[in-house]
């Protein structure tokens, strides 16, 4: 039944309230206006199915390849980026990424309170003129194509070394623990060589991404491409923001001051700490030699548990890799790569320690000395190859000073340490030197690292700030028990040298505190090794 407004009580009573009935007209004229409005998702699907496929985008890419001294860039303009997500999303699904996979990411630049400033930030593989993952690449796993200078990852190349993830500033490279390999950003080469735009740039309703033709002359060589990014003199990145509000000098990423642990790599951890006492060893032993402190068994035997610790670091490190079958093909990148000139030394060193072994068998006691002096030297060179692997990467906390003070720190601690129990358990005279040495360098170390990380908590102007915060906030327990093992230590030593008491079995006790205090400490070596990342990754 249909009521007349004039006899129907609900609108009497609403009438005479004062509250009168919207008029039918306005609310079908609303209708008609809701049916007929142009969202910009509706205005992009008219554009996009006006066009013919290779005409939809072509104001986005180049229509024509770079020439020489030229490559392809990303552009993208900050002030249509709204952090949509639609590029992430449109990469995902284009490539077939697995579910926690992604190779564009979408950041945020934050100003400060005097100067508030928010930005979206969408970033993706740089393609740089000088790629730091690709000189990493021990295997060749990276090409840079010489015409349109796109940064392609090789997946049948890879070994998932992940030395690449750890070269690049602005973590581009991702681990695929599916695949055991590495991948990343392509840029669509295969839609740009046939005149078809990137998934990221058709996927964007405000067109904020575009690819250019870039001059190789142009691309900077200092500053950075955006608030937070590493300095451009590393590997020079092609891809430019642009934006026509100036971005304030003190923005940062949002998440800039988020204390996060990186990835442990135990595998690696372990051999480190292993190869440098390998190689300590031999150097001891080849001093002690030299000076007649030992004879031909205490100087065989030495060697030869020098080179068993050396040959388990050598052989736990293929367990970082992600296809360890393909792990012979790591010597490739030498050329350019520390990590591939690292494999090769310590390969020598291996060979040159089973010689050792070979002149101990023989008998010939000069012979034996020439060849551990020489396996030291070998290990020196690869122990400064292990130092340049995590000094190229440009972390602050990996400096020079920081890791060949660590590194070559080990190497004279505990190989001063496994002699002095081989040489004690043989009561042979060289351990009343190897005992004190260990305990006078175990001190020095170890107040060498306590310095360095109050000096860089208490600065913040520090390069390396963030990872002691790291450290003393994330990791305290850590620390906390390296000084107890510090102090155990220094108790246990004194101890043997004043009552000699035990000396063997005292010693082997310190010795192993003192390898669970190394292996701590090259934990956090890596796990407290924060690096310059682009906002937001």
């Amino acid at each position: 039944m249909i009521f007349d407004s004039a006899t129907d009580p609900a609108t009497s009573e609403s009438s005479a309230s004062g509250f009168a009935n919207p008029k039918p007209d306005l609310i079908q004229q609303a209708l008609r206006e809701q049916q007929t409005l142009q969202t910009p998702v509706a205005l992009f699907s008219e554009e996009y199915d006006s066009k013919a496929v290779r005409d939809r985008f072509t104001h986005l890419i180049p229509l024509s390849k770079p020439s020489l001294g030229e490559q392809y860039g990303f552009e993208v303009n900050l002030d249509a980026c709204t952090g949509c997500k639609a590029c992430v999303a449109a990469c995902h699904s284009l490539n077939g990424l697995d579910d926690d996979e992604s190779w564009r990411d979408m950041g945020l630049l934050v100003g400060t309170r005097l100067q508030p400033y928010q930005q979206t930030v969408t970033t993706a593989c740089h393609h740089c003129a000088e790629p730091a993952c690709a000189d990493g690449c021990p295997v060749l796993a990276y090409d840079k194509d010489p015409i349109t200078g796109i940064v392609r990852h090789l997946d049948d190349q890879c070994i998932g070394c992940s030395y690449c993830i750890l070269k690049c500033p602005y973590d581009v490279p991702k681990f695929n623990f599916k695949r055991g390999i590495v991948r990343k950003c392509d840029m669509c080469q295969s839609r740009l060589a046939d005149g078809e735009a990137p998934a990221c740039v058709q996927a964007c309703p405000n067109e904020a991404i575009k690819i250019q033709v870039v001059k190789l002359d142009a691309v900077p060589d200092r500053g950075e491409i955006i608030p937070g990014a590493f300095d451009s003199s590393y590997t020079r990145p092609t891809t430019t923001y642009l934006s026509a509000k100036p971005i304030p000098p003190q923005a940062k990423a949002a998440d800039a001051g988020v204390l996060r642990l990186e990835n442990a790599h135990l595998p690696l951890t372990v051999m480190l700490v292993l190869t440098q006492m390998s190689v300590g060893c031999f150097l001891i032993n080849a001093l002690a030699a030299w000076l007649g402190a030992v004879n031909l068994n205490e100087t065989g035997i030495l060697s030869l548990v020098a080179f068993v610790i050396g040959l388990a670091g050598i052989a736990l490190s293929v367990l970082h890799l992600g296809q360890p079958l393909k792990a012979w093909r790591a010597f490739l990148g030498w050329r350019k790569s520390w990590l591939s000139r690292e494999i090769i030394a310590f390969g020598l060193f291996a060979k040159l320690g089973a010689l050792c072994m070979g002149a101990w068998w023989w008998g010939d006691f000069s012979l034996l000395r020439w060849a551990i002096t020489v396996a030291a030297g070998s290990g020196l060179l690869a122990v400064f190859t292990s130092v340049m692997v995590y000094v190229d990467t440009r972390r602050p906390f990996w400096s020079m000073k920081l890791t060949g003070g660590k590194f070559f720190g080990t190497t004279l601690l505990l190989g001063t340490a496994i002699p002095g129990i081989v040489w004690a358990w043989m009561q042979a005279p060289a351990a009343q030197v190897a005992i004190p040495a260990a305990l006078i360098l175990r001190w020095l170390v170890s107040l060498f690292e306590m310095r360095e990380i109050q000096r860089a908590r208490s600065d913040q102007s520090s390069p390396w700030h963030l990872s002691a915060r790291v450290l003393t906030e994330k990791l305290p327990h850590l620390l906390k028990a390296r000084r107890i093992m510090l102090a155990i230590v220094g108790v246990l030593l004194p101890t043997i040298i004043f009552t000699q008491f035990h000396v063997p079995l005292i010693f082997s006790l310190s010795v192993a505190i003192t390898l669970a205090s190394q292996l701590i400490e090259r934990y956090y070596f890596f796990t407290a090794a924060a690096g310059s990342k682009m906002p937001g990754n």
